[in-house]
């Protein structure tokens, strides 16, 4: 579900940038439903690390502070005051939660964990690129800021897939006792 979401938001954004965005009102509200796309994305994906790293049924702790920071974004995105200062404090809370459970997971030498960490560094490169505000210009085509950030993104989407299915692959090769699915014998 996370890469529906993110393939949603994606093709939104593409739209939103090439016809949207020159419209003034038109343009707050679909960046507003662009960042609440993002919100659900991000969901899925400290759900499906919680599941992916404790098992499931566990961590609910987690899932309350992120129902918490969804809930108080929702709340800013309907009342027109959502921008991007606040979609990275609401969602910075849940990738941070994102990254330590993944920094536990490679401390615990679970597999894939590192693969996923170098998915979210990856992802983050490519917002230090955004932030830098280089442009160039390739073949007749110039990318800004905002362009090279999301090219920058595909790498680490990529990569977070290919994590994704090794360590599926990985999990069902272990024994149950293993994989936490029942308990070891003595």
């Amino acid at each position: 579900m996370v890469f529906v979401w993110i393939g949603v938001a994606g093709i939104w954004g593409g739209f939103h940038h090439g016809f949207v965005a020159a419209h003034e009102t038109a343009s707050a509200v679909s960046w507003s439903a662009i960042s609440l796309l993002i919100a659900v994305a991000i969901s899925y994906l400290l759900a499906a690390s919680i599941n992916s790293v404790l098992g499931k049924g566990r961590g609910q702790p987690l899932l309350i502070i992120r129902a918490i920071s969804l809930a108080a974004f929702f709340l800013l995105v309907v009342s027109g005051n959502a921008t991007i200062t606040t979609l990275m404090l609401t969602e910075g809370v849940a990738m941070a939660i994102v990254v330590g459970l993944w920094v536990y997971a490679w401390q615990k030498e679970q597999p894939g964990g590192s693969l996923v960490l170098a998915a979210i560094f990856l992802s983050l490169l490519a917002a230090a690129l955004k932030a830098s505000s280089a442009q160039i210009t390739l073949a007749g085509w110039e990318f800004d800021p905002n362009s090279l950030y999301h090219v920058a993104q595909m790498p680490g989407i990529w990569l977070m897939l290919i994590a994704i299915q090794r360590r599926a692959d990985v999990m069902e090769e272990q024994p149950v006792w293993q994989s936490g699915g029942a308990a070891a014998p003595a």
